[in-house]
């Protein structure tokens, strides 16, 4: 089997199994869990009452649905994988995949609580709410098309959750937001990933060294010629795109393995990631 398609089996297999762990059917916590106490919080709201489940449900939803999108942006990845393919568009795609894990792998990190973690949620979504809005300025769209995802309701929903005003602009209740390259780089440095971000950056905004990694020395050169390049493979680039799009998947699923208390998955889990690093072991050029 060719190098691209042995990467493109473990990846879609890989794909295939997170798929399965953030089915709905999936994605319960155990009893006695963290997230079991987080859920169970006593919390309250500024009129005294609850919080109950939903703030604190919501940010496991929110890193659901990041964990999904980078198994997506991995499935374009490995529908892209071919003998002849350069590798800078796989590096873009695969950025786009470590930047939704990085959302969710920064929701779930150990230690946190219920309250902390709403924080976390709410500073993600003031942000987020920031740059929609600019994006409806520019095109001249009804900003009420934005519905509860603009920077005043998210104020006013925090202020009846009880929550403190924010700070700074990035910051509530002492939980700061991360800007987008802190955010991925604390995710790729746990995970021996380091530089990548920085690389990958490169090629999606398209500077010089980005775009050189389009091009390969195509022929061989007479003395004082000047070698010839063009658009071409690199097996070392197409490993590190697959790598980094399987930690993409992998690292989020292990926090919520562990948030969950998920045992017979955890496990599960854990034998996909020796699986990975056998097999990436096995293929590296």
């Amino acid at each position: 089997m060719a190098f691209e398609n042995e990467l493109q089996a473990l990846l879609t297999e890989v794909i295939c199994r997170v798929k399965v762990w953030t089915g709905r059917e999936a994605w319960q916590f155990e009893p006695a869990s963290p997230a079991s106490f987080e859920v169970s919080n006593r919390e309250k709201r500024l009129d005294g009452t609850p919080w109950g489940e939903r703030p604190i449900r919501t940010v496991y939803q929110y890193a659901q649905m990041a964990t999904k999108f980078a198994a997506e942006m991995s499935q374009c990845v490995a529908d892209l994988l071919a003998p002849d393919r350069p590798p800078p568009g796989l590096e873009t795609l695969t950025r786009g995949a470590l930047e939704s894990a990085s959302v969710a792998y920064w929701l779930l990190v150990e230690g946190l609580t219920a309250r902390q973690r709403v924080c976390r949620m709410q500073l993600l979504r003031r942000n987020s709410a920031r740059e929609l809005n600019k994006s409806m300025l520019e095109v001249g769209a009804d900003p009420a098309l934005a519905g509860r995802e603009t920077i005043p309701s998210i104020e006013a929903e925090c202020r009846a959750l009880g929550l403190a005003p924010f700070t700074h602009d990035n910051e509530l209740e002492g939980e700061k937001r991360l800007g987008y390259t802190g955010r991925v780089k604390l995710l790729t440095d746990e995970w021996g990933f380091k530089g990548a971000y920085n690389i990958y950056s490169g090629v999606a905004h398209a500077e010089l060294t980005g775009i050189w990694r389009l091009f390969q020395q195509t022929a061989s050169t007479a003395p004082g010629e000047v070698p010839i390049f063009h658009p071409g493979p690199d097996h070392n680039a197409t490993f590190a795109a697959v790598h980094g799009a399987l930690i993409s998947m992998i690292a989020p699923m292990e926090k919520i393995a562990l948030l969950f208390g998920w045992r017979v998955r955890g496990e599960e889990i854990g034998a996909t990631i020796d699986y990975i690093n056998c097999a990436m072991a096995r293929l590296r050029p």
